[in-house]
């Protein structure tokens, strides 16, 4: 049987015309044509089943060819039975696809801007079955594009009985009932991913059931019927709707035609998310993701939210990989530092392959449908796959051992119309920084130093390894910078910006009195600080403290060896180095020579029973001189200062410190007259547990005008169960010997040391030192006689022989034998 189709189709064009890209809604221009339409044949029996032909024309054309006989020879009696109806035009019109003809074939069309109507694609005289022998084309193309956008096209048809395309197979158990299949002998339905077939083929289908989404990859999608010359009279139609779908063009992954890669700049780009292509894509399609960072010590961490293969093997364990695969590589390289050769031994250990390709070695991970990579799923959660709880390593997430990690994801067979969905995955990249001399990045690597006849002068800034913070699982950030000169050196930093997301919790204020920057922390909750010290005479020494944000501070030291201390407490887990950093220049500067002096040592520690400091300052240069007065363990100081007490108009200041307390107990203002203060140091004190400590005292100079500093000190001692050798009773304290009748009148009113029956009787201690003397000459001329005596006593022993033995007539004849004595 064969059914042509001929005769003009009166379809009206708009009186103006209107431009493709309007926006502008209105009713469709369809053209027609009165070409004779492809014609085909059916045969075959339809016992129990019927087909229904709607014509797009006036006339229908039917042919019933009945062979003189049949294959057993026997004549053949054809059965038919046909049913017709006359439709009016305004009927048909409804029955007429929402489109416009695109040249060529009769059926050929195409579809513009369907973001803002409801488009559909229909077979050649749909709901009815289509003619043989005809090959259709269906061009969707989208025109308008927001900024900042790419137009994707998307075909489906929800229901399963507005598909159904003969697979030309007799044997109903190639494919299940109801089902698209792309086993196709028969008719067949191609979508390509463009606007000609010489673009990639996304899918093809034949069957009956519903189609899935299929996605385009750019704003343009081509369909194509095909019909076989001969087949099963059947009722063959098909119905797809059209929408469309704009993606965010930063994060859409196109699938070009000669395949998807992508290379990711670590150092421009040291976050983001990699996803699988969010559009259909053809089988054998391997899609390369490759995040590169931007040095050599960089690291790649990744971990995934996400991942899918459909298994078209659930009842076994068995991996087939016949859908697709995802294989994770990990180029290892050269052996540089410690941490490469580290993380070389810990993935060696974990990861099933290790492979060269040319002369650099990957470690690679695969994974199929059964078996998946480590996720962090609840990282899912989140919109940025940034979790309250960090993806922990190694056990949800991945850190390279170099600076490079490859993705590849390889789609082996389509499963488009499956319904069960394509291999996709969803991961987070980012690139840590890493300070290259250091083992392990997930230890602590916030330490520093730095020598002044390397690196005499620089820049600083708080480190950007995520791992450090708490988005990286850190609650706490610890960071230390060691700055060490020369003794001739000192060190001056400038801090030139700071950002930390917890200022409005700490406050930098000004201490007019030592003439720091301290640090007011309102709240123990979250917050950051630059805390700045300094190593002098083994002692640290408080320099400045800075918690605020976008403020510029100069800090110097009076030594050499300076520390910068990092500290930021209780971190979220979305800090990182963006809501805390801070960058600040460092200068190794000459020491001056103007806190030199003739009463002091090279290292500036002052000790013994008694002592003064006096600095003359003629230049008008605000500094800063520090020494340390140590007194023997057990005593302590009294002190005598010229000037007053500290007030609100001192200009120069003495400031005096304990050692173990940054904050000074006593501050005087020098005086041009002869004003004078005085105080005992802070050991002074009665304190069992530091009994034998040393008491040490650090003085502090602070010039800002010319001036005069000069202060006197002596050792004194706590009068125990009997009394002292010399004491000041007003001071109601020992003190040492050695000052008595110096010519100074060290006890202030009532000059005990000075006494002049003291001074004008013989010293015990010269006496004492005397006899002492005397006893020992004694001792000295007795062992003399008695070494003598014993000496001569021995000469008197001596052995004389007889005098026959020298007579010269004696014929005895001597041997060697000793003598008888």
């Amino acid at each position: 049987m064969e059914v042509e189709e001929s005769g003009p189709v009166q379809i009206e064009s708009p009186p103006t015309r209107v431009r493709r890209r309007t926006k502008k809604k209105g009713n469709p221009r369809r053209k027609g044509t009165s070409l004779r339409a492809p014609s085909g044949s059916f045969c075959g029996a339809l016992i129990g089943q019927s087909a229904t032909f709607y014509s797009t024309g006036d006339t229908v054309k039917l042919t019933v060819f009945v062979p003189p006989q049949g294959a057993a020879g026997q004549p053949v009696v054809p059965r038919l039975y046909l049913t017709y109806r006359f439709l009016h035009h305004n009927e048909g019109d409804t029955l007429v696809p929402y489109s416009r003809s695109a040249g060529g074939a009769k059926c050929d069309m195409m579809l513009t801007n369907c973001h803002f109507r409801d488009c559909v694609i229909r077979s050649p005289n749909f709901p009815g079955f289509y003619l043989r022998n005809i090959t259709c084309h269906y061009w969707i193309r989208q025109d308008f594009v927001p900024p900042g956008k790419i137009a994707q096209v998307e075909i489906y048809q929800d229901n399963e009985f507005k598909i159904n395309i003969p697979s030309g197979h007799s044997n109903s158990d190639r494919y299940k009932p109801g089902t698209l299949t792309s086993d196709c002998a028969g008719d067949v339905v191609k979508v390509f991913d463009g606007r000609t077939t010489e673009s990639p083929l996304l899918v093809e289908f034949c069957g009956a059931g519903p189609l899935p989404t299929i996605r385009s990859s750019g704003p343009d999608i081509l369909v194509k019927l095909t019909s076989v010359t001969s087949q099963t009279l059947s009722n063959s139609h098909f119905e797809l709707g059209v929408k469309i779908n704009f993606a965010k063009s930063s994060s859409t992954f196109r699938i070009a035609s000669e395949g998807c890669s992508v290379t990711v700049d670590g150092g421009r780009h040291p976050v983001g998310i990699l996803q699988g292509p969010d559009h259909s894509v053809p089988s054998g399609t391997t899609c390369t993701y490759r995040v590169t960072g931007k040095r050599p010590t960089d690291r790649i961490w990744l971990y995934f939210s996400s991942y899918h293969v459909p298994d078209l093997n659930p009842w076994t364990d068995h991996e087939h990989c016949d859908v697709g695969k995802l294989e994770i590589m990990h180029p290892i390289p050269k052996i540089r530092h410690a941490h490469h050769h580290y993380h070389h031994y810990q993935l060696a250990n974990t990861l099933p392959n290790e492979q060269n390709i040319g002369s650099e070695s990957v470690l690679i991970e695969t994974y199929c449908e059964k078996r998946s990579p480590r996720q962090c799923g609840h990282a899912s959660d989140f919109a940025d796959l940034i979790p309250s709880r960090p993806c922990t390593v190694p056990d949800e997430s991945y850190l390279s051992p170099g600076p490079e990690v490859i993705l590849k994801m390889t789609f082996l067979s389509s499963t488009a119309i499956r319904g069960s969905g394509g291999p996709h995955f969803t991961a987070r990249y980012e690139v840590v920084e890493n300070i290259p001399y250091k083992d392990d990045i997930l230890t602590n690597p916030c330490v520093l130093k730095i020598n002044s006849l390397d690196n005499p002068k620089g820049s600083l800034e708080s480190p950007r390894n995520v791992f450090l913070y708490g988005r990286g699982g850190s609650r706490d950030l610890v960071c230390k910078y060691e700055l060490r000169g020369t003794s001739e050196q000192r060190v001056r930093i400038t801090v030139q910006g700071t950002y930390f997301s917890s200022s409005a919790l700490c406050e930098t204020t000004y201490d007019t009195v030592i003439e720091r920057h301290k640090c007011n922390v309102f709240h123990f909750g979250k917050f950051a600080l630059i805390n700045v010290t300094e190593l002098w005479q083994d002692s640290r020494i408080f320099v400045g403290c800075i918690c605020d944000s976008n403020k510029n501070f100069v800090l110097e030291s009076i030594g050499h060896m300076l520390d910068i201390e990092y500290l930021v407490r209780n971190m979220g887990p979305r800090d990182d180095f963006r809501t805390f950093h801070f960058n600040l220049d460092y200068e190794f500067v000459p020491a001056s020579s103007v806190c030199k002096t003739s009463h002091t040592s090279e290292t500036n520690v002052m000790s013994g029973s008694k002592g003064q400091l006096v600095l003359n300052l003629h230049n008008v240069v605000p500094f800063r001189c520090r020494w340390l007065l140590a007194a023997f363990p057990t005593r302590a100081l009294y002190l005598t200062v010229k000037g007053r007490v500290f007030d609100s108009e001192c200009r120069n200041k003495i400031l005096f410190y304990n050692i173990n307390n940054w904050e000074p107990f006593k501050v005087f203002c020098t005086s041009d007259i002869d004003q004078f203060e005085t105080f005992f140091t802070q050991s002074w004190k009665p304190d069992p547990s530091r009994s034998f400590e040393a008491d040490l005292t650090l003085i502090e100079y602070i010039f800002n005008e010319p001036g005069q500093f000069k202060v006197n000190w002596i050792e004194v001692t706590r009068p125990k169960g009997k009394p002292c050798l010399l004491e000041c009773p007003e001071l109601e304290a020992c003190v040492g010997e050695d000052l008595a009748c110096d010519g100074i009148r060290h006890c202030p009113v009532s000059g005990n040391d000075e006494n002049p029956d003291r001074c004008n009787q013989l010293p015990l201690l010269t006496i004492a030192i005397s006899s002492t003397a005397a006893v020992a000459i004694v001792t000295l001329l007795v062992l003399c006689v008695l070494l003598r005596y014993k000496l001569v006593r021995s000469k008197d022993k001596t052995v004389i022989p007889p005098p026959d033995m020298y007579r010269s007539d004696c014929k005895h004849t001597f041997t060697n034998k000793a003598p008888v004595r």
